[in-house]
Formats: structure tokens, sequence, C-alpha cells
């Protein structure tokens, strides 16, 4: 796997972390607890995040 391979498929696999541990948040009462606009901006971020894990995926399949 070429080095820049694997920094696309680090960065992807970092970002589904993040992105998993904020779908987990946003099921929480913590999370209720915040005001309506951050709710809205983690939603809307937590929607970004999965657009961009596919974006990258498809920017590593296309690199062979």
């Amino acid at each position: 796997m070429s080095d820049f391979k694997s920094r696309l498929s680090e960065e992807k696999t970092q970002l589904d972390e993040r992105k998993s541990k904020l779908g987990s948040f946003l099921g929480t009462e913590n999370f209720s607890k915040l005001p309506q606009v951050q709710q809205s901006l983690l939603n809307a971020q937590y929607g970004v995040m999965g657009a961009y894990s596919v974006i990258l995926e498809e920017r590593i399949l296309h690199l062979d």
C-alpha cells in the first residue's frame, strides 16, 4: 500500500472512530441537556462526518 493511501486510510479510520463516539453521544441525556443550537450543530457535524468518510473511501478505492 502506498504511503499516501496509508495516510488516507488512517485518516478515515480516525474519522470513523470520532463519528462513532459522536453518534453514541447524540443519544445520551447529556446531549439532550445541551442548548438546541448545539444539538443542531452536532447533528449537522455527524452528517458531514459521514459524507466525508464516504468521500475518503471513494478516494482510497480510486487510487488503484
